[in-house]
């Protein structure tokens, strides 16, 4: 146990250095005198000042759009937008936020940016929102979603989309398997029940071409999107209520991992290769017609819909242990390294982002301003689900090291998905490594 933990040590070091040296933005200076000058230089030249914003490359049609109707606001300023993708934005950006060299704003998930702040990474955002007239955190945003962007009564994180994934899953498969589509599984038995009926080999040659589930088995963030919801309506958690003591050796727990992974090695209704499917995959197999359902946010499905328009995608609330659950809300926070080389900017940049007219259009899940979420784009019936299911979500506790945390989840969930350990032992084993990090 000792040894392993020592090498995922040095494996998560190498990554961390091999990130860094990847980082390609522009150096920053650390002289508040070079700064300055720098600043007063550019400004007498008539160069524009750079706001530099990593993001994962999702809502690209809505940068396109907020580009330049901000910088015709401010043409003094110029948003560089550089793509991070998603497997690689927790670790580039805490490598950034280690170093002088990284981005001004960032987009993080809402299970980052809590550890990122206690880690005293991030800027607070306190002081500017206490000069803004242009944000009214307590009237117009959500105040669930401002939770986990709050330590100890400063603000390091803003959120700007809010989504809860829900089951999604293709109607004219249930047809075909003599389901009905407008009845999906509302819990653990019902769901393996369909997914078994949606598992067919079409063709006669004894290989399934066809799997009920889409199993998620790979990526930090997409797998503990999914099980830990799972572990919630079990009963179980993740850490003790005071965060200093690992829960994942609880029966709640293993029971969890008996039926997330017995998708796969009891039920068999999963594709073999699950373990090597992060949620991008898992929706191609969806757009390809190899899956039957799966679990997934709001923006997939929009995807799904131009990239596979033939589908006939149902939605549903995500069936739980004996119901619907409670799903971990998502969505995404803004963010400022604390070493940021131009946080005034940044913010200038921020306000306008967070404001009623870019929120009305820019995430393609719900805004967290409330009031830009009363635009009728909203209207549709799969909105509508997505809304019911956001009535039906909690935040996932703020532990102090959640990436660390999510890797651990991963391990036990690929162990067990390739028959390494069963989830009794990686269950054990996995609360004994986050023991390690809470203590």
């Amino acid at each position: 146990m000792r040894k392993k933990q020592i090498i995922r040590v040095l494996l998560c070091t190498s990554m961390l250095i091999m990130a860094g040296c990847g980082n390609s933005s522009k150096p920053v200076e650390t002289s508040s005198g070079g700064e300055q000058a720098e600043e007063e230089t550019s400004a007498s030249s008539g160069e524009k000042r750079v706001v530099t914003i990593w993001y994962d490359g999702t809502e690209e049609e809505s940068v396109k759009r907020l580009e330049p109707e901000f910088e015709a606001l401010h043409p003094d300023i110029d948003l560089q937008f550089e793509i991070v993708p998603y497997s690689d934005l927790s670790t580039k950006e805490m490598v950034a936020c280690q170093s002088s060299v990284g981005p001004d704003v960032m987009w993080q998930s809402y299970a980052w940016t809590n550890s990122f702040a206690k880690m005293g990474l991030l800027a607070s955002y306190s002081s500017y929102l206490e000069q803004s007239d242009a944000i009214d955190l307590e009237n117009d945003f959500d105040p669930v979603a401002l939770e986990l962007g709050t330590v100890d009564g400063e603000i390091y994180g803003l959120p700007w989309s809010m989504e809860a994934m829900c089951l999604v899953y293709n109607k004219d498969m249930f047809r075909e398997a003599g389901l009905d589509p407008e009845d999906p599984p509302t819990n653990w038995e019902e769901l393996i029940e369909c997914a078994k009926a949606l598992t067919v080999d079409k063709d006669g040659d004894k290989t399934v071409d066809q799997y009920g589930y889409g199993l998620v088995g790979n990526l930090t963030g997409n797998t503990w999107f999914r099980f830990v919801p799972e572990l919630w309506s079990a009963g179980g958690e993740v850490a003790s209520e005071d965060l200093t003591a690992g829960s994942l050796n609880s029966p709640e727990a293993i029971e969890t991992m008996t039926h997330y992974a017995g998708l796969l090695t009891e039920h068999h209704v999963a594709p073999e290769g699950s373990v090597n499917n992060g949620a991008a995959e898992v929706r191609t197999l969806f757009n390809n017609k190899n899956v039957a359902m799966y679990v997934d946010g709001q923006a997939a499905v929009k995807n799904i819909q131009k990239d596979a328009p033939d589908i006939d995608v149902g939605v549903a609330l995500w069936p739980g242990k004996n119901g619907p659950l409670d799903a971990g809300l998502g969505g995404y926070y803004i963010a400022t390294p604390k070493n940021a080389a131009n946080p005034d900017d940044a913010w200038i940049f921020i306000e306008y982002f967070l404001s009623k007219e870019v929120q009305e259009y820019f995430p393609i899940a719900f805004p967290a301003n409330l009031k830009a979420r009363e635009t009728d784009r909203f209207d549709d019936e799969i909105s509508q689900v997505f809304a019911e299911q956001i009535t039906h979500t909690r935040n996932f506790q703020p532990l102090a090291d959640t990436p660390g945390a999510q890797q651990i989840i991963l391990d036990a969930v690929q162990s067990c998905l390739t028959g390494m350990s069963t989830p009794e032992e990686a269950m054990i084993e996995a609360n004994e490594a986050l023991n390690q990090i809470l203590q």
